[in-house]
């Protein structure tokens, strides 16, 4: 399996370097100077939507467990950092995250629950951004390759999300408990603790339908809030584009970055929606590829700093059970 991800994993640089170089190193180089010290803004600014993010975990289990949002908004960040610059194919980000709340006091059962939960809703909440983003593009009359190609992509995942909603309902939530068992024993994380009642209390969770739709409306919102960043990237670049422009860039960008999830960071496919995307909208691609990577750059600013620490955590709880099984 990490054979298979790195390979992925390279193929996708190769992709992406092969795209920059046909651009033009320089003028992407160019274009991504004139950001300058914008990028701390950049990378500061998708905080902000993050807060919308852990607030909807939060949400959908605080009848179950009052964990603090400080708590949820550390999960969270540990969950993106995982999966935006680690080998991962995202389950490493979830389980990570579900064990981020054990350590604070989340039964493990809920911890996992909650992770499902909130997952699902986060996806669903993207569904219905990147359908808004795609009637936006057909409104303002965008190219029609790029509108069908996005057409296309929405009839894909339509029925993949169905199904994936469907397969929680149908016992798919068993298979997770089994493997996140495995998993705490394959990585003796006793922390991760048993998961035998994930399917029942995910259900639980489910049942309650308005905090369910709260934390819909929270992620729908966490994706809204995030169209700021391409904003404010493409502003430092000298494009001062639309907010329209800018929620269909964020919406469809982020909708090929989810399709890509089993090449790791989405590297070269992200480069390349942006390019294509970016054209239908008038811009250049040293302008698209630019915005690419000043993401990466946020992705960096914001992931290493929170890999450091969560190793941190992790080599202080190891010691801090090495030193008691000494004393015993």
């Amino acid at each position: 399996m990490k054979l298979g991800l790195y390979a992925t994993a390279g193929a996708g640089l190769a992709l992406a370097i092969a795209i920059i170089v046909y651009s033009g190193v320089a003028a992407v180089a160019g274009k991504l100077v004139d950001v300058g010290w914008g990028l701390v803004a950049v990378s500061l600014f998708h905080l902000v939507p993050l807060v919308f993010s852990a607030a909807a975990w939060r949400v959908a289990t605080a009848a179950e467990w009052p964990g603090s949002f400080a708590v949820h908004y550390w999960a969270r960040l540990v969950r993106e950092a995982v999966n935006d610059l680690l080998p991962a194919a995202h389950i490493g980000g979830f389980v990570l995250s579900a064990r981020a709340l054990t350590q604070h006091g989340a039964p493990a059962a809920l911890a996992g629950a909650g992770v499902a939960v909130d997952v699902t809703m986060e996806v669903l909440s993207q569904f219905a951004f990147t359908v808004l983003g795609f009637a936006l593009i057909v409104l303002d009359g965008g190219d029609h390759d790029t509108v069908r190609w996005a057409g296309v992509g929405m009839l894909v995942m339509a029925p993949a999300l169905t199904g994936f909603v469907l397969a929680q309902r149908w016992g798919g939530l068993k298979l997770l408990e089994k493997l996140f068992d495995r998993l705490a024993g394959w990585l003796n994380w006793q922390a991760l603790g048993s998961l035998a009642t994930l399917h029942d209390t995910a259900h639980r969770l489910y049942a309650r339908r308005r905090v369910v739709g709260l934390s819909f409306v929270l992620h729908f919102l966490c994706w809204a809030v995030g169209t700021g960043e391409v904003w404010l990237a493409l502003r430092f670049m000298g494009h001062e584009i639309s907010w329209t422009d800018a929620f269909i860039l964020e919406s469809l960008g982020q909708a090929v970055r989810s399709a890509a999830f089993v090449v790791p960071g989405a590297l070269g496919v992200q480069e390349g929606g942006y390019v294509l995307l970016g054209a239908a909208l008038g811009l250049g691609p040293e302008t698209s590829l630019a915005l690419s990577l000043a993401k990466r750059v946020r992705e960096a600013a914001l992931g290493v700093p929170t890999l450091i620490a969560w190793q941190f955590v992790e080599g202080r709880r190891l010691w801090a059970s090495l030193g008691r099984k000494r004393a015993d």
